[in-house]
């Protein structure tokens, strides 16, 4: 169940930027293409210990910036590492949070999205975060078969969490009212990228 997987995730925190070598370089080469500017307003979908804040903030002021995860001990981790910027943090389920009338301009969700148990729902619900012409982006930097390979040996708790057929996740955007924008997904790294029209 979903409890699992979040004390799979707070189990780990200490140790998580350890073991996730993510790489950097591609993370921000497929960040690079979203075109956030100065001023926008990004939600950091199950930001972790805050790999993507570095990123996100090169290109609008960490004010701008709100940082969620479902697993209270990497938000505590990613708030001692950023505790001098102003990024927002928050411990909670992205799908369940009350976030009032906020919208955003753009949603990414870095490295995570296999972890939603319903994908459907999930693209429904981050769409409603969207502010007007705001873009969702699911981005991995290894291939799907990569992610998904690597899922399937690990703890019970995550063991099932794929991440979909590119086309599939944008089929799923666009009966949210999302346009494709770019849909990558080969041997290197995946992002599928809608825009709310």
């Amino acid at each position: 169940g979903n409890m699992d997987q979040k004390e799979f995730f707070n189990e780990i925190a200490d140790q998580w930027d350890e073991i996730t070598k993510h790489n950097l370089m591609k993370a921000e080469l497929l960040v690079g293409m979203l075109g956030i500017q100065q001023g926008d307003k990004v939600l950091d979908v199950g930001t972790g210990t805050g790999v993507l804040i570095p990123i996100l903030s090169s290109y609008t002021d960490s004010g701008n910036i709100t940082a969620i995860d479902v697993a209270e001990n990497m938000i505590e981790v990613a708030k001692k590492k950023f505790k001098n910027s102003q990024v927002r943090f928050i411990a909670d389920d992205v799908l369940q949070h009350s976030f009032g009338n906020e919208q955003f301009a753009f949603i990414v969700c870095y490295s995570m999205f296999p972890h939603f148990p319903d994908k459907a729902k999930a693209i429904q619900g981050l769409s409603a975060l969207l502010a007007e012409n705001g873009k969702l982006a699911i981005i991995h930097s290894n291939s799907r078969d990569e992610i998904n390979a690597h899922h399937s040996k690990c703890d019970d708790a995550v063991r099932e969490d794929k991440l979909p057929l590119a086309p599939v996740l944008m089929d799923m955007m666009t009966h949210n009212g999302l346009r494709e924008e770019i849909l990558i997904d080969n041997e290197q790294m995946y992002l599928v990228c809608g825009k709310k029209i």
